[in-house]
């Protein structure tokens, strides 16, 4: 998403899809159906400064069903029913009653339904109020409520979940942020192609029935080594091992590389394994196997022996 906005000048705009829900078309299509919604990950990015958020609009999600784009309605404050319209409300002085006035009209003039005596123009007093078709309530002033087109419930509007929307365009900070990233898979691959790996950019790769999208996959053809490579700003333990299950499930070594060089004490842990390698990419886009953790002193094997253990062919291969 970060390399679609930093190699143009484009931006994500929010659209009403069916039902009044809410998309980023544009946005939606660069991401995997294993994401967080769309409009978690722009907003995650907006927080933290990689994306600017310009103030579009609001929408209101339902709580009972999470459907977007409720719509505005006004309801009976005695029924809650939705069916009362703003009518014009006759009231007899004489006597009081109040009816809309189609209950006063009659062929030859105009007959109070309450005492049922005939009025004149002057007796009456009309006033704009709100009747309620389902109980025949006569208010003033409505609840206000928003409506749900999916499940069809209604809510009073704090009671529904508020949610702002914004247009996105890419930061400067968000540029360099993107730039880090493809430098770090740009030298995952080379370094691995010098190893005489076959190597893939951003390309998915097949497990037990399930396509995974990783963002580099290099394979020895003649061996059948194969290794899969996860960039990180700074990796936490669930998605690293979730990442290493899925090098397991397609038959390959799993290489995280962190661009910022920080990682928990968790993920260092998993890194201490001989079925995982960790590896920091450096401002100039070259990799290290120093890494920190936390705010503890730094950890990691030799470069030399990390590169040999992750990207390189087997020892014996070069005797």
């Amino acid at each position: 998403m970060l390399t679609e906005l930093s190699d143009g000048e484009g931006e994500f705009t929010p659209e009403t899809g069916p039902g009044g829900s809410i998309d980023y078309p544009t946005a939606e299509r660069l991401l995997d159906d294993r994401d967080p919604a769309v409009v978690d990950v722009l907003e995650r990015f907006g927080a933290r400064g990689v994306l600017d958020g310009e103030f579009v609009s609001k929408v209101y999600s339902c709580p009972e069903c999470s459907a977007q784009g409720m719509q505005y309605t006004t309801a009976c404050p005695a029924c809650e029913s939705a069916h009362a319209i703003e009518t014009t409300v006759v009231e007899h002085r004489a006597c009081g009653a109040s009816a809309p006035e189609s209950h006063f009209e009659r062929e030859d003039g105009h007959v109070c339904p309450e005492c049922e005596t005939r009025v004149r123009e002057d007796d009456l007093e009309r006033t704009e109020r709100y009747v309620c078709k389902e109980c025949n309530e006569v208010f003033e002033t409505p609840e206000h409520r928003l409506w749900c087109r999916d499940c069809l419930y209604m809510f009073p509007p704090e009671e529904t979940i508020e949610r702002a929307l914004y247009r996105y365009r890419i930061t400067d900070d968000g540029r360099e942020w993107a730039e880090r990233h493809r430098l770090a898979r740009e030298t995952a691959a080379d370094t691995l192609e010098e190893r005489r790996f076959e190597v893939s950019v951003d390309t998915t790769v097949e497990g037990e029935g399930t396509t995974y999208p990783v963002h580099v996959f290099a394979k020895d053809p003649l061996l059948g080594e194969r290794r899969v490579v996860a960039i990180a700003e700074r990796p936490t333990g669930e998605s690293v091992a979730a990442f290493r299950d899925l090098a397991r499930e397609v038959d390959a070594h799993p290489i995280v590389v962190t661009t910022t060089g920080a990682v928990s004490e968790e993920v260092a842990t998993l890194a201490e394994s001989a079925d995982l390698t960790l590896l920091s990419a450096r401002p100039d886009g070259s990799l290290d196997s120093q890494y920190d953790v936390a705010e503890g002193t730094p950890r990691g094997q030799s470069l030399f022996q990390r590169l040999t253990s992750a990207m390189d062919v087997p020892a014996w291969k070069g005797q």
